[in-house]
């Protein structure tokens, strides 16, 4: 048998089930049992898809996906993941939805969760998820600092930031800093994606092999073109001992390495980077390095940091 809770009109505890986009079975005392959230069909998927692809401005014809879906928690609000069929566009987003299918937000926030202490877990998180895993790095892996820069072989600024960081920082602050190289070759550049492609199968056969093609590509930027980047990658590579040229051709020809680049550009993107370079220090991004002392005071400070987080831990 139910009941209604005799303190609440009918219409009002109509009003909140509506509101809240659930069904809600209430037994005495007002106890809720439990809660079905609302049906999320075919429809709403279709009318949400086009509503993304106008909000971002994206051609009528471009091919979008919902390639995620998720409850939040024990809420009936939905987190969902939007992104691009065509590899070519690199559109990724996230967004949340009400429990009524109205309202869309970059955001959701937790009033039950500290502020200070969520914004520190999800720095560390990201800090985690940027240099975590079979990346391109220099340094030692327990380093205090750890360096996520995101670059495109074709642009001039991440050529001038290669030297600060290779010539100038590192061999300054190697026993504390590794640097993770992460690809973003930007859309408008035309041997952009080629190259990190080039340089992504130069390093499965190791970092070094990696390390050299990219100086080599930022030390010869201005020789390059979409005809002859990967000829000249591939005679470049054939100086190196003890480096498989056969395996490597076949790599790049069969484009073995374009969904590792495609990851990264889609994790950069879901993490705000639109542009390059783009640094992050401890899962902390940073704007505007242009000075190879300002950066080394930051890679300092962060050094300290970890060193009293370390201390307070014990």
């Amino acid at each position: 048998m139910r009941f209604r809770n005799p303190w609440i009109p009918a219409g009002i505890l109509s009003a909140i089930a509506i509101a809240c986009g659930a069904l809600f079975t209430i037994h005495a005392f007002g106890a809720v049992a439990a809660i079905a959230c609302k049906p999320f069909g075919d429809s709403e998927r279709q009318r949400l898809l086009e509503y993304v692809k106008k909000k971002y401005k994206l051609p009528p014809t471009a091919s979008l996906a919902l390639s995620g879906e998720s409850l939040v928690g024990t809420t009936c609000f939905r987190k969902l993941e939007f992104k691009s069929a065509d590899p070519k566009r690199n559109f990724h987003t996230e967004l949340f939805l009400s429990p009524d299918f109205r309202f869309l937000t970059h955001e959701l926030l937790d009033s039950n969760v500290d502020p200070i202490v969520e914004e520190r877990r999800k720095q560390q998180a990201l800090a985690v998820a940027l240099t975590a895993g079979n990346f391109p790095s220099l340094g030692p892996k327990e380093a205090p600092v750890s360096i996520a820069l995101f670059s495109d072989f074709q642009c001039p600024y991440c050529a001038q930031m290669a030297h600060m960081l290779r010539q100038e920082v590192l061999p300054a602050e190697a026993k504390t800093t590794r640097l993770v190289f992460r690809y973003f070759p930007l859309s408008g550049h035309d041997w952009a994606l080629a190259a990190a492609q080039a340089t992504a199968c130069a390093q499965e056969q190791g970092d070094d092999y990696f390390w050299r093609l990219h100086d080599f590509l930022f030390k010869h930027q201005k020789e390059f073109t979409p005809e002859n980047v990967v000829p000249r990658l591939t005679e470049e590579a054939k100086r190196f001992r003890r480096f498989d040229s056969a395996r490597f051709t076949g790599c790049v020809a069969g484009k073995k390495t374009a969904a590792k680049v495609d990851l990264d550009v889609a994790f950069g993107t879901q993490n705000g980077v639109s542009g390059t370079p783009t640094l992050f220090i401890n899962g902390q991004r940073v704007a505007s390095v242009t000075a190879q002392e300002q950066l080394r005071t930051l890679i300092r400070e962060n050094g300290s940091q970890s060193r009293r987080k370390e201390i307070s831990s014990h």
